[in-house]
C-alpha cells in the first residue's frame, strides 16, 4: 500500500500544482484582456487590496525561509513545523494570499468567465490544503496538534 501512495504521490502533486498555476495564469488573461477604463475611486480602494494580500504572501514567504519554500504539496525530507509568523494564525497563509490577491480584480471585473476561473482556482487550493495537511499529519508528529490551535486559511473562521 505505501508504495502506490509514493508512486501515485508525484502524480496528484504536480497535478494540483499544474492546476493551481493553470488557473491563476487563465485568471490574469481573463482580468488583463477586460477593457480597460480610468480607475474610479472605487477600483482605486479595491486595488488598495492587493497590498495586504502581497505582503501575507511575502511575511510568509520571510517566516519559512525562501529555500525551504515548497509550491509542490509533498513534505520535504527535513521539514520542520513552523507555527511562527502568519503560521501562527493560519496554516496556509500563502493559498490566503493568492485568493486576496486575485479578489479585488475579480470583484471589478465580475464576469461570468472571470468569477468561473476564480471558483476553480479556489477550489483548486482547497483540495490542495486538504492534501498537503494529511501528508503533513503523516510526516509531523506535532502537526495534529497545531491543527486543533490554527485554522485553515482564514484567522479565526477556517
Amino acid at each position: 500500500m505505501a508504495k502506490q501512495t509514493t508512486l501515485h504521490r508525484p502524480l496528484i502533486s504536480f497535478g494540483l500544482v499544474a492546476l493551481q498555476f493553470s488557473f491563476i495564469a487563465l485568471l490574469s488573461y481573463l482580468l488583463i484582456n477586460q477593457n480597460p477604463s480610468p480607475l474610479t475611486p472605487l477600483q482605486i480602494n479595491t486595488v488598495l487590496w492587493l497590498i495586504p494580500a502581497i505582503m501575507l504572501g511575502f511575511w510568509a514567504i520571510k517566516t519559512i525561509k525562501l529555500g525551504k519554500f515548497n509550491v509542490v504539496p509533498d513534505p520535504k525530507q527535513n521539514i520542520t513545523l513552523i507555527t511562527s509568523g502568519p503560521y501562527r494564525y493560519i496554516r496556509h497563509p500563502m493559498y490566503l494570499s493568492i485568493l486576496l490577491f486575485f479578489l479585488p480584480p475579480v470583484v471589478l471585473h465580475p464576469s461570468f468567465s472571470v468569477v468561473f476561473c476564480y471558483a476553480l482556482l479556489t477550489l483548486t487550493l482547497l483540495i490542495k490544503l486538504h492534501y498537503e495537511e494529511r501528508l503533513l499529519v503523516q510526516k509531523l508528529e506535532a502537526y495534529s496538534h497545531y491543527q486543533t490551535q490554527s485554522k485553515k486559511l482564514i484567522p479565526f473562521l477556517f
